[in-house]
């Protein structure tokens, strides 16, 4: 078993790969690749193109920009604004990042993912916004990482990153309980798909964590944790995290209703509801 491992937009990545071939090239092009994807829309830099965007409020969208926000605009309506890609400007209000200083808030109007335009190949901001990719950044690159591979005739391999994973052939994964770190509350075996987890015990801060509720600007509270699982990198991504956001009744709707996710999601009175068709074996 060979393993790549990478620091990278914030978080952790680990592919392990089930192969005796050489991979000092595909490890390359892979690194290249992440670089280029973190120089472009990290939130943590001061001057790429996510930073421009922000500054300028009108800028050209490359391939990989177009094709994320699409895709968060369309999750953004389906899911009555609880995605929300302007959610960064509210998480450094509640001093998460670099400085960690706290901002006293008050809203001087509702502004949210309606207030991003897309006009050919630019992207245009208005209001009292800032654009960030963090919800479907890492089911995005995903993807990416699985057709590399896969173009490199790699049959088996495991994507982990940060607990949003791709498996190529048969990978069982242990879901852990969003109550305690040392106790399992079921598996899922990863076949060819994509299983993303969220959780607000994970990146916490004072009495906060990264998890924000877009119609009231607090940290969620009532969905504890989710485990999504599909054929889209970027779907389970993004709705793994929207779950979390919502109120529970509406959490377990659209887990039940949204046809193209699947999986799992936990109340913080340890009440779980499980879609129709899910795969994930939980414990008795």
């Amino acid at each position: 078993m060979q393993q790549y491992t990478s620091n990278i937009i914030g978080t952790h990545l680990i592919i392990s790969i089930d192969s005796e071939k050489d991979l000092t090239r595909l490890f390359s092009n892979i690194t290249d690749r992440l670089q280029h994807f973190e120089f472009t829309f990290s939130r943590f830099l001061d001057d790429n193109w996510l930073a421009n965007v922000n500054k300028k409020r009108n800028w050209i969208l490359d391939n990989d920009g177009k094709y994320m926000l699409d895709f968060m605009l369309k999750v953004s309506q389906d899911t009555q604004g609880y995605f929300d890609p302007t959610v960064w400007k509210r998480l450094s209000e509640l001093g998460y990042g670099p400085t960690k200083d706290i901002i006293s808030w008050e809203s001087s109007g509702y502004h949210d993912y309606r207030d991003i335009k897309i006009d050919g190949d630019r992207v245009i901001l208005e209001g009292d916004i800032e654009l960030e990719f963090g919800g479907a950044g890492k089911g995005y690159l995903i993807g990416v990482l699985r057709n590399m591979l896969l173009n490199s005739q790699i049959e088996r391999f495991l994507i982990n990153f940060w607990w949003d994973l791709y498996g190529n052939k048969e990978w069982k994964v242990w879901l852990e309980s969003p109550f305690s770190s040392d106790e399992a509350i079921g598996i899922y075996i990863l076949q060819n798909t994509y299983f993303a987890c969220s959780a607000g015990t994970k990146r916490k801060w004072w009495n906060h964590h990264h998890l924000i509720n877009p119609k009231t600007g607090l940290s969620s509270t009532e969905v504890v944790a989710s485990y999504i699982e599909w054929k889209s990198g970027i779907l389970v991504d993004m709705y793994a995290t929207t779950l979390c956001v919502m109120p529970w009744n509406l959490a377990c709707i659209t887990l039940e209703e949204t046809v193209n996710i699947d999986g799992v999601i936990i109340r913080n009175d340890g009440s779980i509801f499980q879609s129709k068709n899910s795969d994930i074996q939980l414990f008795s």
